[in-house]
């Protein structure tokens, strides 16, 4: 590695460690307790729930919010799947929230903080027109913020949701 490299990359640990130890601080408030935590995703699904936490300490939070989500998706249906429901292999997300509440996995509460991830989630991966009100350039706008914290805020949310399914299926 170059010399110049190892600069650069010194520089932006330095610039950013203090975010980075608050992300990193929020995050270790959100997990399970149990030791053993379980994922029905199998590796994959344990990739996208290390992967979203990365991103998130080191501040990519499009992609925390992306993969957090993934993450729930895959997980409830691999938990369907183990169940013997073999119909929801490729359900939507409303699909999967609305059978994990019938089913007892989830909640009323939890149906809606589920169901909120998806309407932040949407705008990331969709097109929206510029400034759907959808958006988080839009709430930014509308709530006097910048979108950043938005968005931070957003992949907060995902990643509390993500975090519910992981405290579901921990042990110990």
């Amino acid at each position: 590695m170059s010399n110049e490299t190892e600069k650069w990359l010194h520089e932006e640990d330095k610039g950013c460690f203090l975010q980075r130890a608050e992300r990193l601080k929020w995050l270790i408030s959100k997990a399970p307790f149990e030791q053993i935590w379980i994922f029905p995703g199998g590796f994959l699904g344990k990739q996208l729930f290390e992967e979203a936490r990365y991103c998130f300490v080191y501040g990519q939070l499009l992609a925390s919010a992306i993969l957090g989500f993934a993450f729930v998706e895959r997980t409830l249906a691999a938990m369907f799947y183990g169940a013997g429901r073999n119909d929801l292999q490729r359900a939507t997300s409303e699909v999967l929230f609305r059978e994990g509440h019938t089913a007892g996995w989830l909640t009323a509460q939890e149906l809606e903080a589920f169901d909120k991830a998806r309407r932040l989630r949407n705008p990331l991966v969709h097109f929206r027109k510029p400034l759907h009100k959808d958006s988080p350039e839009f709430r930014a706008v509308s709530d006097e913020r910048h979108p950043y914290e938005v968005v931070e805020d957003d992949a907060k949310h995902i990643l509390g949701v993500m975090f519910r399914l992981v405290q579901r299926n921990a042990v110990g």
